[in-house]
């Protein structure tokens, strides 16, 4: 009996031991590598930080005298994982206004328009000025592709971050860059080996 006690005894407190424990907080700015290979928040954001910092170098030797104006086209993402792409994006636009390379949110246009033609109503305590609305003179376009292969018996996971920018006028590539993230990914996780 005094054994059968002793048993229920150890498994409840490796059981209440185990049902105590929390998780550890890490830090959020620690270059951590995922074991499936995939991007991790912090390579999105050094990549957006890393590209903001060429587009706008490209700028400062290539000024434009009307200013530069930019339309992010979202991220696309063609790998098979689920990669956060606005935590790209959103750095990305977040680092080039630092550079004084502004971003045009065209996918509120309408939302804008709406609110414009409801200002001139009368019903508003004072109508909104038309004819300041900004066009982009570039678009920005980012995709994030993957290859995987193997390597000396080891699964390898290549994701690269293509970026191009393009004059809306014309549709020529002005400046395009690349960052190639390549990682052996941990068997049996992830990436649908």
């Amino acid at each position: 009996m005094k054994k059968l006690s002793l048993f229920f005894l150890s498994i409840s407190f490796l059981f209440l031991s185990h049902c105590a424990s929390t998780g550890k907080r890490l830090d959020a700015n620690a270059d951590l590598v995922s074991d499936t290979g995939e991007l991790t928040s912090h390579e999105l954001r050094m990549a957006a930080q890393n590209l903001a910092q060429s587009i706008g170098e490209h700028f400062k030797s290539h000024p434009n005298p009307d200013g530069v104006f930019v339309a992010l086209l979202p991220t696309k993402n063609d790998t098979s994982e689920q990669i956060s792409t606005d935590v790209f994006d959103n750095t990305l636009v977040d680092e080039l206004r630092k550079r004084d390379v502004f971003t045009l949110r065209i996918e509120d246009r309408k939302k804008s328009l709406q609110e414009i033609q409801f200002s001139m109503t009368g019903l508003t305590e004072k109508p909104l000025s038309v004819g300041k609305m900004k066009s982009p003179n570039y678009f920005i376009k980012t995709d994030i592709t993957e290859d995987i292969f193997t390597h000396k018996g080891k699964k390898i996971v290549e994701q690269t971050i293509n970026i191009e920018l393009r004059d809306v006028l014309t549709q020529v590539v002005q400046w395009s860059d690349r960052i190639t993230y390549r990682k052996k990914a941990v068997t049996g996780r992830g990436v649908s080996w």
